[in-house]
């Protein structure tokens, strides 16, 4: 990375109203598009990439600086190597948006296998990888449950709630973000367009203006970015042996403020039922 595209990131973070963080592959694609359909549907405006949540303030003073991102590509690290001090976030308020362990490393794993090929072996391997892995996982939910209190505000929020529910989740994150004023109709609306069949139709046509919502390859449907969108899917793919593994691992040291996710049972909805909305 460059300079100046550290510091363009590093001003960001430190001036941007709101920050919507998340781990790679809980789902943030989707809250962004709801986000942003409900914006463009209240104040009509339009942008050719609908991902740049932040671009709406140039366009309505009215509407916060909204800037979505990873907090510095974890996938790639190390537990040692994430960053610890929150500080640049003190100013802002946060929405950090979370998802089952076991379902963010194998829709991970399909990412980095399938979609950008930056990672060569089996499932197996890659929740036990040094870099990546569950280990890296776990550490990244433990350093902000430990620094929830660093932000002006803070909203934590379940891929999982968003999915059986997405308008209630939907209005509570426009309320966060200061836009109360959009109506409940007009979120419906935002809900609907943000069906998973939309979105992967959309993907399917290249309407959605980036490359980053583009299949790599139609054939395949491990290489979309609105994958399956499944709660509970990684019992499709995981060997028993593997999440005895990772149970135990999540119940010895992930922190107590995902309780739901220490436990070996999934989350409330349908185990292995495609998602209805969203995607991954």
């Amino acid at each position: 990375m460059t300079p100046w595209r550290r510091f363009r990131r590093w001003w960001l973070r430190r001036t941007a109203h709101v920050q919507i963080i998340s781990y790679p592959k809980c789902g943030r694609t989707w809250l962004v598009m709801l986000i942003s359909q409900a914006i463009e549907r209240h104040y009509g405006v339009h942008l050719k990439n609908p991902l740049r949540l932040r671009d709406y303030h140039r366009s309505n003073r009215e509407i916060p600086t909204i800037y979505a991102h990873h907090d510095g590509g974890p996938e790639f690290k190390q537990p040692h190597e994430l960053e610890t001090d929150k500080g640049v976030y003190r100013r802002s308020r946060v929405i950090f948006l979370v998802r089952d362990p076991r379902d963010v490393l194998v829709s991970s794993f399909f990412q980095q296998t399938r979609r950008n090929i930056n990672f060569e072996g089996s499932l197996s391997s890659y929740v036990r990888a040094s870099a990546g892995g569950l280990d890296t996982l776990v550490s990244f939910y433990n350093i902000w449950a430990r620094n929830r209190h660093v932000p002006s505000d803070f909203l934590q929020i379940r891929y999982e709630d968003m999915r059986r529910d997405p308008l209630t989740t939907l209005r509570q994150v426009m309320d966060f973000c200061g836009l109360e004023q959009i109506s409940e109709e007009t979120l419906a609306e935002a809900v609907e367009f943000c069906r998973f069949e939309n979105m992967r139709r959309m993907e399917m046509e290249g309407r959605h203006g980036t490359r980053s919502l583009s299949a790599r390859n139609q054939s395949d449907d491990q290489t979309f970015k609105v994958r399956k969108g499944q709660v509970g899917g990684h019992l499709e793919h995981m060997s028993e042996e593997d999440l005895m593994w990772i149970n135990t691992r999540l119940a010895a040291s992930l922190d107590s403020a995902y309780p739901e996710y220490r436990s070996p049972q999934t989350p409330p909805g349908p185990a292995t039922a495609k998602a209805t909305n969203g995607g991954d």
